[in-house]
């Protein structure tokens, strides 16, 4: 397969500061076309016509500048190979003339970027991390505002990775990376304007069960109509009894020990219309029970609010212990070595415990039920966190519990009051961790990133739209935990229509380090902000009605939620040999991208192809 870049140059799919970068994109182009071949077909040689939507841009971090920071802007010359690299580091692949060096927390390594036009850009992170075998997080700032985080996984060669989206206004802007983990390389940032349709918010009107109770499906059609209109505001109550002399007033479950809640009100006057309750005291191995399921009920038929159950699933801390946690050794002196994978596997005692939990929760969930009482349920949040024993064993055993999780709570328990909140990240492995859109109703984000002692009121419109993007538009995206709960200056002018906020309890709220007083009133009496006095009548709201069925997610042939260069083999295959290489129905829809509607062959596959390698930014 050959390229002519400089037909590339003249119609505009490069620009004079990415003509160095032919080399890379050609290398990519060839790697993929090296794929395709050992299948024993060849992508036929495609013409870029000026029509192509939107330019690449490619920046190099060696012409930008740093704070704390180096840069080497003569390649390799003056680099000392760190004491932890492998033998294998080698970062003489850079483009251009050389790169940046991010080195400890707070330096910076920056770039000014110039866009035609006000609007939504992919970033695209060419970077070594040679230091952790892990990963570095760095955060990203645009404009002097930040934005979320990027996470670089371990790599001994410069390689590309995601930046997210973000929003952009006509002519300059300044893109930052801060070291919060630092000691990380950049070679280039490459920017292209984002698929128009991520900025649509159009979310499925269906939820993921289709035998969803009535008021289920009221309550998902009234946050679906406030999605990109409204924030609704939340709070995390403090774990615990909240009536403390409950043999005086047994049917009252909300009195006491509402100190968030008496806060709110006493500053704003208002009170937020989303409770977020713990389940922390539902095992089977302890016998403490806190009324958590109570309060649910009573908030939303008493209070006419809305309730959002978390579940932080204690287990023993060992076989045959009484004591129980959740988090695992590396991450608290209290922890449990109870094995996901064991618990996964019939015949363990962790199978056991497991299975035993699931049906003591569903029948308190089955309490909200016969209450007519919908929840936004939240199991298993944070697993790629690592630090619960649910995601400590990595993504696969985690979404085999979840969705074992959702069968039997929704076909087994017959529970259809529940509507299903997976907690994402934005970090280059996410897309492996997500359960599934048929198990999945709303994309939560668990956001801590106040720092130095000072408030973070930054929307963190890369973060929201980078997930957007993560189901491509298909879930409503919250912010289903927080500390500062952003402006609605920031809110408004960064396009971040979260869905609702949540902050955390006790100084997560209360300080003035993480939510200023003045910004809690703004944010409570704006006419952006839902709360409690503000909702409708959520048992009479009318239903949203809508097709069932699923938007194509082009160019994703397998299905597996991102569009890379196995689609475009997939589709290659296909095309030689369908019976051997099949394709599912939706698989079929989403890769017809050239020349909709007859049938798919060797150029959509061609289109699949450009479009992972960066060339074209979305389907015609």
């Amino acid at each position: 397969m050959s390229i002519n870049v400089n037909l590339l140059v003249s119609f505009g799919i490069y620009n004079e500061r990415t003509i160095d970068m032919k080399k890379s994109v050609l290398n990519a182009v060839s790697a993929v076309t090296a794929v395709i071949m050992a299948f024993g077909s060849v992508i036929p040689t495609v013409a870029y016509d000026a029509n192509a939507s939107g330019s690449v841009q490619v920046y190099e971090f060696e012409n930008g500048s740093t704070s704390g920071g180096k840069i080497f802007s003569n390649g390799t010359d003056g680099l000392k190979r760190g004491g932890d690299w492998s033998d294998a580091t080698d970062l003489s692949n850079f483009s251009g003339n050389g790169f940046s060096y991010l080195d400890q927390k707070g330096t910076t390594v920056s770039i000014e970027v110039e866009v035609p036009a006000d609007g939504l850009y992919e970033l695209t992170f060419c970077y070594c991390q040679p230091s952790d075998r892990n990963k570095k997080v760095q955060y990203l700032n645009v404009n002097g505002a930040n934005q979320g985080e990027v996470s670089f996984p371990y790599n001994e060669k410069f390689a590309e990775t995601s930046g997210g989206i973000v929003l952009l206004k006509k002519g300059r802007n300044t893109i930052e990376l801060e070291g919060y983990w630092g000691y990380t390389y950049f070679d280039y940032l490459k920017l292209a304007p984002a698929p128009e349709h991520i900025s649509n918010l159009s979310p499925t009107a269906q939820l993921s069960n289709p035998n969803a109770s009535e008021s289920a499906k009221r309550l998902y059609s009234y946050l679906r109509d406030q999605y990109g209109k409204h924030i609704i505001a939340g709070q995390q109550e403090y774990c615990g009894s909240h009536n403390y002399n409950s043999w005086n007033s047994p049917d009252v479950f909300i009195k006491d020990n509402e100190a968030e809640f008496e806060y709110i009100l006493d500053k704003t006057g208002k009170q937020p219309a989303i409770r977020g309750i713990d389940l922390l005291a539902y095992n089977t191995t302890s016998s403490w029970r806190d009324n958590a399921p109570e309060r649910a009920i009573e908030w939303t038929n008493k209070y006419h609010g809305i309730a959002t159950l978390t579940w932080h699933w204690n287990v023993p801390t060992e076989k045959g212990s009484t004591e129980t946690a959740f988090y695992v050794k590396s991450a608290s002196a209290t922890y449990t070595t109870f094995s996901i994978s064991n618990a996964l596997e019939e015949g363990t005692w962790e199978h056991e415990v497991l299975m035993a939990d699931i049906e003591l929760i569903a029948g308190e969930l089955k309490k909200l039920k016969d209450a007519d009482v919908p929840v936004i349920w939240r199991p298993l949040h944070e697993a790629e966190g690592g630090w619960f024993w649910w995601g400590a064993e990595g993504a696969e055993p985690c979404k085999k519990l979840y969705r074992l999780l959702y069968d039997q709570l929704t076909n087994v328990y017959g529970l259809d009051n529940l509507i299903w909140e997976w907690t994402g990240y934005t970090f280059p492995t996410s897309a492996a961790w997500y359960p599934g859109d048929d198990v999945v109703d709303l994309i939560g984000y668990d956001k801590y990133n106040a720092k130095d002692g000072l408030p973070n009121l930054s929307a963190i419109s890369s973060t929201f739209y980078s997930l957007v993007q993560s189901t491509d538009g298909q879930k409503m995206v919250a912010m289903s935990e927080n500390d500062s709960i952003p402006s609605i200056e920031n809110l408004t002018n960064e396009r971040a229509y979260w869905l609702y906020f949540c902050p955390w309890y006790m100084n997560y709220l209360t300080s003035e380090q993480n939510n200023p007083v003045d910004n809690l009133i703004d944010v409570y009496n704006s006419e952006y902000c839902i709360t409690l006095d503000e909702l409708p009548d959520l048992k009479t709201y009318p239903i949203t009605e809508g097709s069932t069925e699923a938007k194509p997610f082009y160019g994703d042939a397998n299905c597996d939620g991102k569009v890379d260069i196995s689609d475009a083999v997939l589709v290659m295959q296909y095309a030689a040999d369908p019976e051997n290489h099949p394709i599912s129905a939706q698989g079929l829809e989403n890769a017809d991208v050239k020349n909709r509607g007859d049938g798919v062959d060797k150029l959509d596959a061609a289109e699949i192809q450009k479009y992972a390698a960066g060339i074209i930014s979305k389907f015609n």
